[in-house]
């Protein structure tokens, strides 16, 4: 009779199991466009940060209503994003190509901004998911957070970067790859980096969380 428990670690280990590959499915479905992938990710976060905290009542309309309420803000940011790693990543290759001292600095120089668009990037879309604000403040308070707990931020860039590496480079593991991908890889990440996350974002939302997005 205890497994009938909600208590009952099975049973909640099933249900944030559940959780998590719903809003994987839910993240792939809307990522499709390409350019909607932003909302997607600012979604998915909001959806495993309310699992981690357990007021997470339905995945799916949980995730939509994340998705539609933070849609400007999110893709905005997402355009921005793929604006600046794309003129990043054409600087780079150019500056490989090409000899000079000017043109070294300007490539570690390129290679730095890279890096800060890649810290901001793992920060922003759960700072959108968790925090109403402008888009400004969110901003400015993702890159403060990613310094202010930079082994975290180190972390979270392991645990985000490995397993994309691991898909990349091992082609004979491609398909069992892509299946765990399909089904729970991305919303996994994101829960894994939610859990690091919420220790210092629960510091920072006032005691009646139900006034904040979470």
């Amino acid at each position: 009779m205890d497994l009938l428990n909600e208590n009952n670690v099975i049973h909640i280990f099933f249900n944030k199991l559940g959780d998590i590959i719903i809003a994987n499915l839910l993240f792939i479905l809307c990522s499709i466009p390409l350019i909607t992938i932003g909302p997607a990710l600012t979604a998915m976060y909001h959806c495993t940060l309310r699992t981690i905290k357990g007021n997470n009542n339905g995945t799916v309309k949980t995730f939509f209503k994340a998705f539609k309420e933070n849609f400007v803000q999110s893709i905005i940011i997402w355009i921005a994003i793929l604006t600046v790693d794309g003129i990043l990543f054409l600087n780079t290759r150019f500056l490989l190509h090409e000899n000079g001292n000017i043109s070294r600095i300007l490539l570690y120089l390129s290679v730095g901004v890279a890096v800060l668009s890649l810290i901001f990037t793992l920060y922003i879309f759960p700072v959108i998911a968790t925090f109403a604000n402008t888009l400004k403040m969110l901003c400015r308070n993702a890159f403060l957070l990613s310094f202010m707990h930079f082994p975290t931020t180190i972390l979270m860039a392991i645990i985000t970067i490995f397993p994309l590496y691991m898909t990349y480079i091992d082609v004979e593991l491609l398909p069992l790859y892509a299946c765990c991908w399909f089904f729970f890889g991305f919303s996994m990440v994101a829960f894994i980096n939610s859990i690091l996350l919420y220790r210092f974002f629960k510091k920072l939302l006032p005691p009646e969380e139900d006034i904040s997005h979470l």
